[in-house]
């Protein structure tokens, strides 16, 4: 798992009312989503939406702010960046967000180890990235 796909999942299942903005060709794939947050955390007022955009990445958005992208151009730092490709990215969060939810993420204390508790550093794990660590 990618460290920044992990972080992208903990922003979208711990957040009310996550906007995701999916292009088309993923949009099915993607529905199930809410329905899942609704099993795993019947106490959640706001699911998590999903939105076809035109654009080729999937943006995340809390309050009318990008809070993270999967693929597509690097955002600004408030924004978690996954690079990668689109329909591997998106099969694995899918994933991820079952296991995460199954795991009783966001309700449970260190469900997914001591570094899902830990501040994420954007900008640090884009220099890592970038210099390959």
């Amino acid at each position: 798992m990618l460290p920044s796909l992990g972080e992208f999942t903990r922003r979208l299942l711990r957040n009310e009312g996550v906007v995701l903005l999916v292009p088309p060709i993923f949009a099915e794939r993607c529905e199930d989503l809410p329905r899942l947050v609704a099993e795993y955390i019947p106490s959640r007022l706001h699911l998590p939406e999903i939105e076809v955009h035109a654009e080729t990445h999937v943006l995340m958005k809390s309050d009318g702010e990008e809070i993270g992208r999967l693929s597509g151009s690097e955002p600004n730092l408030d924004s978690v960046w996954v690079v990668g490709q689109m329909s591997e990215l998106i099969d694995e969060l899918l994933e991820l967000s079952s296991a995460f939810l199954a795991a009783g993420y966001p309700g449970c204390r260190d469900c997914l180890g001591p570094a899902a508790s830990e501040p994420w550093d954007e900008e640090t794990h884009r220099k890592n990235t970038a210099q390959g660590n």
